[in-house]
């Protein structure tokens, strides 16, 4: 289309210079007569040559562009060009791919993440929003990095999730697990929504099921499944290897789940994803303060002291479900260099309080 319609162009712009320079040659006495148009005549042509010359310019620069454009479009492979790597490990744990039926479990979650490339792109966009105070914490505890993929088989790094078993936020813990690993819950807040909390109890939890399964592949299934079941089958079973333990279905590929959100997510680029920086989610930035209420404190009255708006209080807080901070100790996370202000907020409200 485009290729016809710089054709039509130039044939209309030769047509017009060939009557901007209409001559009648005459050879009488080998002499050359030439006829100039007029001069009215003469700049109405040069006018539109103007016009015509500005119409080719701008469909060349379109063509450029198109060709670019073109250049740069990327078609991913289809799904047979990608691979399971040759070795596996978790956790430091080798996955006894050379057992096919272990290797067909990892090859159809493989080919069933893969299948999903928006799902893929949100992992590696939210992973560096999450990623890096989980690999900060994993360290400080001693614990492997790769636990960290424990989330992406959890929530898919969405810390709003509530599952259709009641488990909630980004490391999904039920209520009963919730609680005996800190976080809170009644009608006004629910912990397990608070990122930083659930990240303190998921990994306090994984290193206890560690001390006791020691095996890490064990533990996550436990994380999964419960300690409880785990024992159960352990001991009907015979047998410690979480890839020879008939288990539920859910948890028989949890393990699994997790190990291919690994091999994705390290070496994106090798399975067809990539991001340019300005396409990854910002990193999680607060400045988290603990704060102390005899009184319930409105939360718009946060959103005032910090100067940005109530929304943006409530996301980064998402374990506080009602309008108020409730009377208690809580956690209050806040945009970065507000603390301050809101602290001297903090002071006179409460100031205010006592002379009431």
């Amino acid at each position: 289309m485009k290729i016809a319609k710089c054709v039509a162009i130039f044939i209309m712009f030769l047509y017009l210079f060939g009557c901007a320079t209409d001559q009648s040659v005459h050879k009488e006495s080998e002499k050359v007569i030439i006829q100039v148009p007029s001069s009215e005549k003469s700049d109405r042509l040069m006018e539109q040559l103007r016009a015509l010359e500005q119409s080719i310019s701008n469909l060349q620069s379109e063509v450029a562009s198109l060709e670019f454009r073109l250049k740069n479009i990327y078609v991913r492979p289809p799904l047979t060009t990608y691979k399971l790597p040759q070795e596996v490990s978790l956790c430091g744990e080798i996955i006894p791919l050379k057992d096919r039926n272990v290797w067909e479990n990892l090859d159809r979650e493989f080919l069933v993440a893969l299948n999903n490339e928006a799902q893929i792109l949100l992992w590696m966009k939210r992973a560096r929003r999450y990623f890096p105070h989980i690999e900060k914490r994993l360290k400080e505890m001693g614990l492997p990095d790769d636990l960290k993929y424990v989330t992406i088989t959890e929530s898919s790094l969405r810390p709003e999730v509530v599952s259709s078993s009641g488990a909630a936020g980004i490391w999904q813990f039920i209520p009963s697990t919730g609680q005996e690993y800190g976080m809170r819950r009644n009608r006004a807040f629910d912990e397990r929504f608070d990122f930083f909390k659930a990240t303190e109890g998921a990994l306090a939890y994984l290193k206890c099921l560690y001390e006791e399964f020691r095996s890490w592949t064990l533990s996550m299934a436990a994380y999964n499944a419960g300690e409880n079941r785990i024992r159960k089958e352990i001991e009907l079973q015979r047998t410690r290897d979480y890839f020879y333990l008939d288990l539920p279905l859910e948890t028989e590929r949890y393990v699994y789940k997790i190990a291919v959100a690994k091999i994705i997510l390290s070496d994106p680029a090798r399975y067809g994803f990539s991001l340019e920086e300005r396409e990854f989610y910002d990193p999680l930035q607060v400045e988290r303060i603990q704060i102390e209420l005899a009184r319930p404190l409105p939360i718009i009255e946060v959103a005032r002291a910090t100067g940005f708006f109530y929304k943006t209080i409530k996301e980064m807080n998402l374990h506080l479900s009602e309008e108020n901070i409730p009377p208690g100790i809580h956690f209050l996370n806040l945009p970065p260099g507000t603390s301050g202000q809101f602290l001297d907020f903090f002071s006179n409200w409460k100031r205010k309080l006592g002379n009431k």
